[in-house]
């Protein structure tokens, strides 16, 4: 019988009392690996997943944590990884396909859930078409919500190369955004 271990069950597991405090305080960041997974996977239940190998892995690789003072960003550098490894698995596609009912959003009319689920592929498009440093810095600045010093750090990187790599990005999907709604409208003419 196959058991599936929650991340609250590897307390058992800790074997030092280091550990297990280590272990319960990345655990406060849980939601913002969350977001990490959800922004390179674009499916809340491939997020739940990569969530829990992330955690697992850090568990695992305690003792690859050096500098104690950057555990977070040790354990966001994880998620990416993790995220990357998971991507390169599903055949080179940067974001898992959502189905109609995978979103929480409430949509009224079939008309509107046409012109979201539109924007959505137009959305997701850009954004894997991102070269792949770009794709980096805007999945964890815009779904996790870290800071450029925090980008920096788990990506090891300087905060000028972040900024710009950001503003790139912001721009690329703008632009293909732009290029993509220009090319419907003149098909459409």
């Amino acid at each position: 019988m196959k058991t599936e271990m929650k991340m609250n069950d590897l307390s058992e597991l800790y074997r030092t009392e280091n550990e297990a405090r280590l272990f319960n305080e990345l655990l406060t960041y849980k939601d913002t690996v969350f977001f990490i997974c959800l922004g390179f996977s674009k499916n809340p239940h491939d997020a739940e997943d990569l969530t829990q190998d992330v955690y697992l892995k850090a568990y695992l690789k305690f003792g690859s944590l050096r500098n104690q003072s950057r555990r977070k960003e040790w354990l966001y550098r994880i998620a990416r990884n993790t995220c990357l490894d998971h991507i390169r698995k599903i055949a080179g596609s940067p974001c898992s396909q959502l189905e109609p009912g995978d979103n929480p959003v409430d949509i009224n009319t079939p008309e509107s859930l046409a012109v979201y689920w539109e924007d959505f592929e137009r959305m997701k498009t850009a954004i894997q078409q991102l070269p792949r440093k770009q794709r980096d810095v805007f999945v964890l600045k815009e779904y996790a919500d870290l800071s450029y010093q925090e980008i920096a750090v788990t990506l090891g990187i300087r905060i000028g190369t972040v900024m710009s790599r950001l503003n790139r990005a912001r721009q690329g999907v703008i632009g293909q955004i732009r290029s993509d709604t220009h090319g419907k409208n003149k098909k459409n003419d």
